[in-house]
């Protein structure tokens, strides 16, 4: 089974909050097999709040939509392969 790699990039919005500069995060989702990063020296995730949390479950809903479409399409060639 494929693991995956969860990244917390914080952007910088150029925006200043109570004096400290506010963030924009983004999560990616790499495919173990495909990581060129180097997973175990970078930290993933820690301290996330709401949003944080609902940017992460969008990032790993579109790779398990990604996932499926992927092994639906491999379910219909198979079947076309059989009635050929």
């Amino acid at each position: 089974m494929e693991t995956y790699n969860i990244y917390m990039d914080e952007l910088p919005t150029g925006e200043e909050l109570d004096g400290e500069e506010t963030v924009e995060v983004e999560f990616r989702v790499v495919p173990g097999t495909d990581d060129a990063n180097d997973p175990e020296n970078n930290a993933v995730i820690a301290g996330l709040d709401l949003v944080d949390l609902i940017n992460l479950r969008d990032a790993i809903q579109q790779e398990i939509d990604n996932y499926a479409l992927s092994a639906l399409e491999t379910e219909a060639s198979t079947a076309e392969d059989d009635l050929a």
